[in-house]
């Protein structure tokens, strides 16, 4: 079900507030965005910091980028929004962020380990990257279009991650637990690094999804001793 556009507008506002205050972007990076119906979506404008987001702020837009009955620009990175929306019908929100742990893994190349945690493994699965991309171009959501279909997650190399959900909250929970599994495997490295689960253990894991009624995609994590 499509929300009505003045509850989009304070999700997104209560959302940028949040995304800002974790420290999952900085300055005017970033955006968010709702699917008000089939046709428009609603969207965080270009050039406004998420801490200053306030409820006439985000822009319509309609399917091809074009604001309607607007004259101010949306975000720059609207095309990543867009994308995921035509790949992904059941999508309702977008989130993308530049959480400074998980992208710090894309620029060292170093792989970033989603299978580590329980709570992960259940919910986010492994996490794709996509290879960079030019920011603002059309080669840039080219480049993730065939990932996020996959799964609810992705990063962008050395750029950001887009997070999706039927809800901003749902999209705001797994950016979250992205970041969070980056720091904890930062910490493990230093610790001499992270210890793999057991195939069976990571099988026992993926099989509580059903239990837990956890629908959203991922790629399942493979591999293990």
């Amino acid at each position: 079900m499509f929300p009505n556009e003045l509850e989009a507008r304070k999700q997104i506002v209560l959302y940028s507030k949040k995304v800002h205050a974790a420290g999952l972007v900085c300055a005017t990076d970033g955006n968010l965005s709702v699917r008000l119906d089939e046709h428009h979506v609603l969207i965080t404008p270009s050039s406004l910091r998420k801490e200053d987001m306030h409820i006439e702020a985000p822009v319509i837009i309609d399917m091809n980028g074009e604001p309607v009955g607007d004259t101010r620009r949306p975000s720059t990175e609207h095309k990543v929004h867009l994308e995921a929306y035509r790949q992904r019908p059941d999508v309702m929100a977008v989130i993308h962020a530049h959480p400074p742990k998980a992208i710090a893994f894309t620029i060292a190349e170093a792989p970033l380990d989603t299978c580590i945690l329980p709570e992960v493994v259940v919910t986010l699965g492994s996490i794709p990257v996509a290879p960079y991309a030019t920011p603002s171009t059309d080669d840039l959501p080219a480049s993730m279009g065939e990932l996020i279909r996959r799964s609810d997650a992705v990063m962008l190399a050395r750029h950001g991650s887009v997070t999706v959900g039927l809800t901003l909250a749902d999209a705001f929970k797994k950016l979250e637990k992205l970041e969070h599994n980056a720091e904890i495997l930062i910490y493990a490295r230093i610790l001499g690094g992270a210890k793999p689960f057991s195939r069976s253990q990571l099988e026992e894991l993926e099989n509580l999804r059903e239990f837990y009624s956890i629908t959203n995609r991922t790629i399942p994590c493979s591999g293990g001793l």
